[in-house]
């Protein structure tokens, strides 16, 4: 049987068993294999909150579990995050700044090392068009095993629905390889600075595909699998002074993969208030009926690094940028639409309506989205400004922050629509 129905058949065990189960929950990190709250199993024998090393997907990977309850779905997220070229594991450990947001978000950070050093100096095998899910080979079978291994762990309560998958340079172009190749089993990828799918090691320095090669190349990857990519997110990240991998690319697979969701709807952010060392640069969003799918964000002054924005920093790390970890994984649980989420209830409003309702005791009227959530007519997730809103009971997508005003207009039942006029 091969790996690619393996791992599929073990995503559909984990969702059917998880109610009945009883996982391990706050859980702790692992001696031989490592939401909303699940009662404490017995103690773990590593301490929690600290990095350990473990073999999985044939890798030896560096394991961070932390000791708070996870704050999405029924299991903690696992983030796996893969190093460029010349750089190590070891740097990302150190340097990568993935501590802090795993433990404010209950979240699993795996960092593994090319198996057997890598292509070339530790590089991933991204290369070429040929990766293939039924037949794995490379380093695609290794990474489809280490999500394997770490779902099987109890200890770790990791829920199917959470997996993500991020990476600099050849770590970015082998998590855009599994992105395409996978996209039921990472449910969000990160890409930093990585060259598009269906290129060579030689064609970094400047763009040499087109958008439809690309978008080909990655419906090819997924075959059976292209049902995934209807609820995958993706996030891309490069630096205004890279000189090692063409910008270009980075815009080019934002593109591709907003093309692949059809997310049509483009509209541009500001990085000022997120985490980090240096915000400047800017932010593109493209969001389908629902809401956020794609996001691209250049940082201006950044080079060929792995943005971690605080930190020590070190090998290809630096912290003169946001703070990229904290910024992807709240992409990723804000937006996630594999996980049930609870609606707020539809309680009446608390304010005075800003326009008269067009019948008796039903509402329809412009406020701000914080107000539409305080009156009980829609809900959100995240922080301000980049919190998603939607509309109670309708689901219609309000736009992002608090201060963003829309129109809903209120039918039987607590349901609200946003309207353009009342």
């Amino acid at each position: 049987m091969r790996l690619g129905f393996r791992i599929s058949s073990r995503f559909r065990q984990l969702r059917q068993q998880r109610v009945g189960a009883a996982l391990v929950g706050l859980g702790l990190v692992l001696a031989g294999g490592a939401a909303v709250a699940v009662a404490p199993a017995e103690p773990s024998t590593a301490a929690a909150g600290t990095w350990t090393a473990r073999t999985a997907g044939g890798m030896t990977t560096q394991l961070y579990v932390p000791s708070t309850a996870p704050t999405l779905g029924t299991g903690r997220a696992l983030m796996v995050n893969l190093h460029g070229c010349v750089q190590t594991s070891a740097a990302l450990r150190d340097g990568g700044n993935w501590a802090a947001t795993a433990d404010a978000r209950g979240m699993v950070v795996a960092i593994p090392a090319a198996p057997n050093g890598g292509v070339l100096l530790g590089c991933w095998d991204y290369y070429d068009g040929n990766h293939s899910r039924t037949s794995p080979g490379r380093h695609d079978d290794n990474l489809l095993q280490l999500v394997s291994d770490l779902l099987a762990d109890p200890a770790l309560d990791i829920d199917p629905d959470q997996v993500y998958l991020s990476g600099l340079s050849s770590g970015g172009g082998e998590t855009m390889v599994m992105g395409c190749l996978a996209p039921d089993v990472f449910a969000g990828i990160g890409i930093n600075a990585g060259p598009s799918v269906g290129t060579t090691s030689g064609q970094i320095g400047s763009v040499a595909v087109t958008q439809s090669q690309v978008t080909n190349t990655c419906r090819t990857f997924a075959g059976t699998a292209s049902s995934g990519f209807g609820s995958q997110l993706t996030s891309v990240i490069y630096g205004s002074n890279d000189t090692t991998v063409a910008p270009g690319y980075n815009t080019l697979n934002a593109q591709v993969m907003a093309g692949i969701y059809s997310a049509g709807s483009q509209s541009s952010f500001s990085l000022a208030g997120l985490a980090g060392n240096n915000t400047a640069g800017s932010g593109t969003l493209w969001s389908d009926g629902t809401g956020p799918r794609v996001s691209l964000i250049q940082n201006t002054g950044m080079g060929h690094n792995w943005p971690a924005g605080g930190g020590p920093g070190g090998s290809y790390v630096t912290t003169n940028s946001i703070d990229y970890p904290a910024y992807v994984t709240d992409f990723f649980f804000d937006n996630n639409r594999r996980v049930e989420r609870g609606t707020e209830p539809t309680d009446p409003p608390t304010e005075e309506p800003t326009d008269p309702p067009t019948e008796p005791g039903l509402y329809c009227g412009a406020a701000t989205n914080a107000q539409h959530e305080a009156a009980g007519r829609a809900h959100s997730y995240g922080t301000n400004p980049y919190n998603p809103f939607y509309a109670n009971v309708s689901e219609d997508y309000l736009g992002q922050g608090d201060a963003t005003v829309t129109t809903l207009q209120e039918s039987a039942g607590g349901r609200f629509d946003v309207v353009t006029t009342c």
